[in-house]
């Protein structure tokens, strides 16, 4: 018995270590600050991490344990044209910030983003502040940022809310934080330690919902006062962000108080928590419905009522919420236990009932984590690992309170160990063999989904990607199974395939021939011009991913473009030890998403690049662009040095995701899309063609367009007929390909750029300082390039290529293709003037030469297609891609007077343009 009891107390102090340093750790508080960033104090103060964006004019707070930022008014948020809120938090000294922003609302809409005209600072012995004060629609609204050294993991957030006068009816008072691309992820929480129903307790499973139905929007409404955002678990160090209402009322001019309901709403890319601005007659309880939404008709502030909103977020060192629902529940009833595997995530749940919170093991295996105060009845842990249950254990929590519940070892099945090839760049794609599934790599333990759509995380995918250096991974882990593993490094390479066979619990060595070249390439280079990383504030891939999937597609120049972000991935290249073979370029996605006054139907992404970071500047100095015609934006990018490119981003879509990002689909003030079949001086299309008073500039007076964003091909079509039109009427645009990726699961370099250039001067292998930066961006900016998703192109007409000029209205045009075996590539077609003029098979050997005639300046494009089933190497290597290639221009200046003279648009329209979604 004696030894037994020993035991049990040997095993229970084990348990409370992993409780000290889980569930309380010891935190070193400082002397509180608020302060505005300075010259003086910006190395000092400023918040650090992937999304830290706070610069000089800004406003910090911090009690040593946390740090924050608040914009500046003058400084636009993701959401807003204006600044004032919340965009870095983190813990002091450790880089480790995640957010985005959180935006506080008026009646939950973007055009009602609280405004913000003053902000100043408070500090006392225990405390700091900063406080935000506004006016609009005749309330004064007034918010306290607050960190004290009393609770120094939690940021307190009061608004306060007054009319003074008439103006629109406020019904609601809210926040909208953003993730998108699963940057953070959301666990959705009706805090029962409150004794709240458990309606709005969703977890990591959130209804569907559609910004743009009213009925659907309120059928994914909750009734959850927490919503926990957890970190991403690929970064670190790791994080996470337990944000919950603490107190909703309105004090009546009478002195009365009475407390109001609240609404929580989860999407993709977002979260918000909300309060009513009154008391509800019906409701308040369970889920909201209709009847519920219907009572706002009838609300709004009197005057002199005040609605309070306080709400907290709460700040843990662990990706996970269990490090959050542990500090909510600190006198809970203790859970521990130990996961045979340590990167399994384990799921808690009431019995047949909803989600409480989410753990992470630690390096050993063991957790810890508490079950609100009070609890008594069945729970429920679901281990996942690998991206499915492994096992499923029950534990009771009746009996004596004061002791843990102690689950012991949660058994999980042995994963198989993998040896990867050493030295060689490829990227590795995994692909079961029925009955084995696709293996999902990179799993993170948790499922996040929005009604039946999964969303997976930035580095989740059944790839990987190897750059040839000392950092890559050495192994992976994989389910026992029958495995065929694909090997590629880009479409001038070829693909190497094994069958692997593995068993639960084996380690074994993956024996694949590296790829070797098999394409020979024109003088060129390989570029994407459109990418993200971690430091964009949708994605959570850590950069040296990135740049090592880069490396494995065997591209030569990376543009960075972060969402307003400028951000120098030269630094990254150089401690990776790849400098030598990619080039990148600094540039930024300038990203409009603010409905305003000036463009209520925003101006869209586009590109700038190259540009210079100012470290010290906010957003590192990227250009403004809320509620700004793209006219002012294109003036802002041609004042900076050396005149950047502003490529139009994803100018035109075919879905919703479209409607706000896409510039030709609203023109920005119009509010219809482009119309390529009439002129640019009709109604629906003059928008385009307005003269800035100031800068003499238009909207189009962009300099490149992205015809293929990613593999969508419809979307590739109707660009393709925008671009047409615009060439018809003398408005030259060269036309990019781009793959916009932001996670592992969107291949990067693919489509790519092929950029005619000089060598050897301009080749990446050598010293950066060799790259011939000016050369390339003349280069793009010439249209001298195609766009591939894997076919490589030389073509001629004539003496000139793509982006050039003949003066020979009688010239043969040469198509040569080139391709890997595993690029099946059928078709060539030829368009003049935007018409399909010619269509041909590739030819088995040698190029297509055909004689062609010009009777007035005219332009030349050549595209070549596959195609590649699902199940077929490409389908494997390219998920969702056509084997595709598209030239730019080749002008013809055939009627013999100086300069080309653009053809007008025809009568009647070439089909490319009347029916863009119809393939040629």
């Amino acid at each position: 018995m004696r030894a037994a009891s020993d035991h049990a107390q040997s095993r229970f102090a084990r348990f409370s270590l992993v409780i000290v340093l889980c569930v309380a750790p010891q935190i070193a508080v400082a002397e509180p600050f608020a302060e505005r960033l300075s010259e003086a104090n910006i190395g000092l103060r400023r918040v650090e991490g992937p999304d830290a964006i706070a610069g000089l004019g800004d406003w910090v707070l911090g009690n040593g344990v946390l740090c924050a930022a608040i914009s500046a008014p003058d400084h636009e948020s993701t959401l807003s044209d204006h600044g004032g809120s919340l965009i870095d938090l983190g813990h002091c000294g450790r880089s480790d910030d995640q957010w985005v922003v959180l935006q506080p609302m008026v009646n939950l809409s973007r055009a009602n983003s609280l405004p913000v005209d003053t902000i100043r600072a408070e500090v006392g012995p225990d405390v700091a502040r900063i406080v935000t004060h506004g006016e609009a629609n005749g309330l004064v609204l007034q918010t306290t940022y607050t960190l004290d050294t009393e609770t120094p993991s939690r940021l307190r957030i009061e608004t306060r809310a007054e009319r003074h006068a008439e103006g629109n009816a406020l019904f609601v008072l809210g926040d909208v934080a953003l993730h998108g691309h699963r940057q953070l992820t959301p666990f959705t929480l009706s805090d029962p330690s409150k004794g709240q129903s458990g309606s709005g307790s969703v977890g990591f499973l959130h209804p569907a919902v559609d910004v743009d139905d009213t009925l659907a929007m309120v059928g994914a409404m909750l009734r959850a006062d927490t919503q926990i955002l957890i970190g991403a678990s690929a970064l670190e160090p790791e994080i996470s962000y337990g944000w919950r209402i603490v107190e909703a009322r309105v004090a009546r001019a009478n002195g009365d108080s009475e407390p109001l309901s609240h609404v929580a709403l989860n999407g993709e890319h977002f979260s918000i928590l909300g309060v009513y601005a009154d008391t509800l007659w019906v409701g308040g309880q369970g889920k909201p419905g209709l009847l519920e939404l219907a009572q706002t008709l009838w609300m709004d502030l009197e005057p002199g009522d005040e609605l309070v909103y306080t709400r907290e977020l709460i700040v843990s060192q662990r990706a996970d919420a269990a490090s959050i629902t542990d500090q909510l529940w600190s006198t809970g009833r203790l859970v521990v236990g130990q996961s045979e595997d340590s990167t399994a995530g384990l799921h808690v749940h009431e019995k047949n009932g909803p989600p409480i919170t989410f753990v992470r093991p630690g390096p050993d295996g063991r957790f810890a984590f508490r079950l609100p105060p009070g609890s008594s009845g069945e729970f429920e842990i679901r281990v996942r690992l690998d991206d499915a249950i492994a096992t499923t254990k029950r534990f009771d929590a009746r009996g004596d309170e004061t002791s843990p519940i102690d689950l012991g070892m949660l058994r999980t099945r042995a994963p198989a160990e993998l040896l990867l090839p050493e030295g060689s760049p490829m990227r590795i794609v995994f692909v079961g063999v029925p009955p084995t599934r696709d293996p999902v790599l990179g799993a993170d333990g948790l499922v996040f989904q929005v009604g039946d759509e999964r969303v997976y995380s930035s580095v989740e995918s059944n790839s990987l990607s190897l750059a040839g250096v000392p950092g890559d991974p050495s192994s992976v882990r994989l389910p026992a199974g029958h495995y065929r593993v694909l090997a590629s490094r880009g479409p001038e390479w070829s693909v190497s395939e094994a069958l692997v066979e593995l068993i639960a619990g084996e380690r074994r060595t993956l024996v694949i021939e590296p790829p070797v070249r098999v394409v020979e390439r024109p003088a060129s280079l390989s570029a994407d011009l459109h990418v993200h990383s971690a430091l964009s504030d949708d994605s959570a891939l850590p950069l040296r991913s990135r740049i090592a999937a880069f490396v494995a597609q065997d591209a030569d120049v990376i543009v960075a473009t972060e969402h307003d972000n400028i951000i120098d991935y030269a630094p990254t290249l150089v401690a990776m030890g790849v400098a030598g073979a990619l080039t990148s370029l600094v540039g930024v996605e300038v990203t409009s998403t603010v409905v305003g006054d000036v463009t209520p139907h925003t101006s869209g992404h586009s590109n700038a690049f190259p540009v210079v970071r100012d470290p010290s500047a906010y957003r590192g100095g990227a250009p403004r662009a809320e509620n700004r015609r793209l006219r002012e934006i294109i003036a802002d990018v041609r004042s900076l040095p050396g005149r950047p490119i502003l490529q139009l981003n994803h100018p035109l879509g075919s879905g919703l995701a479209f409607s706000l990002e896409s510039y030709l689909s609203h023109l920005g003030v119009a509010g219809e899309p482009f119309d390529p079949s009439v002129a640019l001086s009709a109604t629906q299309n003059a928008a385009l063609i307005e003269t800035s008073g100031d800068s003499g500039l238009r909207d189009i007076d962009f300099d490149v367009i992205e015809l293929l964003n990613g593999p969508s091909m419809d979307n590739y079509r109707l660009t393709r007929a925008a671009w047409f039109s615009l060439i018809l009427q003398g408005e030259l645009r060269p036309g990019t390909a781009n793959s916009d990726s932001h996670d592992l699961r969107t291949v990067v370099a693919l489509p790519r750029n092929y950029v005619a250039v000089a060598e050897p001067s301009a080749s990446p292998g050598s010293e950066a300082s060799a790259f011939d930066t000016a050369g390339f961006i003349a280069a793009v900016r010439g249209g001298r390039l195609y766009g591939s998703t894997g076919p490589l192109l030389d073509v001629r007409l004539g003496a000139a290529g793509p982006g050039e000029t003949t003066a020979d209205p009688r010239a043969d045009l040469r198509v040569e293709v080139r391709h890997a075996e595993w690029v099946p590539v059928e078709q060539i077609r030829v368009f003049v003037d935007g018409e399909l003029r010619h269509r041909a098979t590739v030819p088995a050997h040698g190029p297509l030469i055909l004689s062609l005639r010009f009777e007035h300046d005219s332009f030349v494009t050549v595209e070549v297609e596959g195609h590649a089933a699902p199940d077929s190497v490409y389908g494997l290597i390219a998920p969702g891609f056509t084997p595709f290639a598209f030239t730019n221009p080749i002008f013809v200046d055939a009627d013999g007077v100086p300069g080309w003279t653009p053809p007008g648009l025809p009568d009647p329209l070439p089909a490319a343009i009347g029916t863009p979604l119809r393939s040629p």
